[in-house]
């Protein structure tokens, strides 16, 4: 029985800058500013409780107006040019470049209990204890800001500290790198349940070749988590606490997940742009070695940024146990597609890579899967790309013969779809990722060297895909 999820949220809106902004599921709630300057609007509180409203800060406006004097005008008038308005070279005003916000990095959030694997899925809580996470910008710019849901929470979610810094090796950060994270100028946030709240600009440049961290503090217990289960990276949990400004600590548990942390934005270079890379654990780099950047996204990323040229970044919507058509480790990718791809500012080109775990599990447990089925939610997934702009490029399924999954049956649905993929014409550009990886004695099967089960590629195996990718599909 396929398990419903709540709604999904909608990307925020990553080229407004400034403060906090608590979004609702569905859409954004915008008040005015105090003020503006020639870098545009400046965006305050937004909700949840957190600040001013738009009409108190008018008033508070007006009241300044009747009983300054005019030498305090006159004083604030040359401290906004200084510090906001345009530069004067010669005779000529040049106005400041307005940010141009990208998502540098996402991570597909699923709730702690999920579909019919809640006891397998029941992710921790967190009281008085420091969490470290690491991930790894795919575009370059001089400072950023994260993005954290309390998307599947059941309370509010308390933050008494943030930082990121840059990463050294291990658990251990760079100290002169560590900046402080503040939201509607606080060093603390509230998330309400089912919410999304954007941090400040933090002036910390990153160049997509180093690893960011991000540390949080929750001194009262976490609830439910919101999380994505399968990092590339290792995450430490302190046993008490607050780190977040520590050079290293003591860690009590080390995962691969990643909490509350959807997503790292860069003030990027104007003609930068992002493709998203939609699948399951294949894309998501299990199998990869932790900490190394070596997943087929990852070295798709590294190939991309030593071509030079336009700056192209990666997003991995890669997510563990996912299926296309069926709510399992998360919301199905039919339904996430929106969230994780379409609503990301930037995209303008998806590789799809999902339909092996619905192969997989078919069967009388949860329900027969056909290749006309599969095929029709590809259909319906180009459809909704392409009516956004974006290129969508298929990717073949690799084989599977030496895992559980593997079955005449199932081997039979997967070589339909494949043979879909390859002749239809369906998709703006096929990528052959079977023809990378498949043992040419057996193509039923993964090269032994390149898989570390069968199913899922290793190192070798992710280099193998990766490289199969055409990169003039960026020119």
């Amino acid at each position: 029985m396929e398990r419903s999820h709540t709604p999904l949220p909608r990307a925020l809106g990553p080229e407004e800058g400034g403060s906090v902004r608590i979004v609702e599921l569905g859409h954004v709630r915008k008040k005015p500013h105090a003020s503006r300057s020639s870098r545009g609007p400046i965006l305050p509180d937004e909700g949840g409780g957190m600040g001013p409203s738009g009409e108190v800060m008018e008033r508070q406006r007006r009241s300044s107006r009747v009983g300054a004097p005019r030498g305090v005008f006159r004083a604030l008038l040359t401290v906004a040019c200084v510090l906001g308005g345009p530069r004067v070279e010669g005779q000529e005003r040049v106005p400041l470049p307005p940010p141009f916000w990208l998502p540098a990095f996402t991570a597909p959030m699923h709730p702690s209990a999920s579909g019919a694997r809640a006891a397998e899925l029941a992710g921790p809580s967190f009281r008085a204890q420091t969490v470290r996470m690491f991930v790894r910008p795919t575009l370059a710019g001089p400072r950023l800001r994260l993005v954290l849901s309390n998307q599947y929470g059941t309370q509010p979610l308390r933050l008494e500290a943030v930082r990121v810094a840059l990463r050294v090796s291990g658990i251990t950060i760079d100290p002169a790198t560590v900046r402080e994270v503040r939201f509607a100028g606080a060093a603390s946030v509230s998330i309400p349940p089912g919410r999304t709240a954007v941090s400040e600009a933090v002036e910390l440049a990153v160049d997509g070749q180093r690893d960011v961290a991000v540390s949080l503090y929750f001194l009262e217990r976490s609830g439910a988590v919101t999380w994505h289960l399968q990092g590339a990276n290792s995450t430490y949990v302190s046993a008490s606490g607050d780190h977040t400004a520590a050079r290293t600590f003591e860690s009590a548990l080390t995962t691969r997940s990643l909490y509350f942390l959807t997503a790292l934005h860069v003030d990027a270079a104007h003609d930068a742009s992002l493709v998203a890379t939609f699948g399951d654990s294949i894309t998501d780099g299990a199998g990869s070695t932790v900490d190394t950047g070596r997943s087929w996204p990852a070295r798709l990323a590294q190939r991309l940024a030593a071509r030079g040229g336009k700056p192209v970044g990666v997003l991995n919507a890669g997510l563990s146990g996912n299926r296309l058509l069926k709510d399992d480790y998360g919301p199905k990718g039919s339904q996430r597609f929106e969230r994780d791809v379409l609503a990301q500012r930037g995209v303008k080109a998806v590789i799809l890579l999902e339909g092996i775990n619905d192969i997989g599990r078919s069967g009388p447990a949860s329900g027969a899967v056909t290749a006309a089925q599969i095929i029709q939610g590809y259909e319906q997934l180009i459809q909704r790309a392409r009516a956004k702009g974006l290129k969508v490029y298929g990717g073949t399924l690799t084989p599977m013969q030496g895992h559980p999954y593997f079955t005449p049956e199932h081997e039979a649905l997967r070589e339909a779809v494949n043979q879909w993929i390859r002749g239809a014409g369906g998709f703006d550009a096929v990528i052959d990722f079977e023809a990378a990886v498949r043992d040419p004695a057996n193509p039923d099967a993964i090269r032994k060297e390149l898989t570390v089960e069968g199913l899922h590629p290793n190192d070798a195996g992710a280099e193998r895909m990766a490289n199969a990718i055409d990169l003039r599909l960026w020119e």
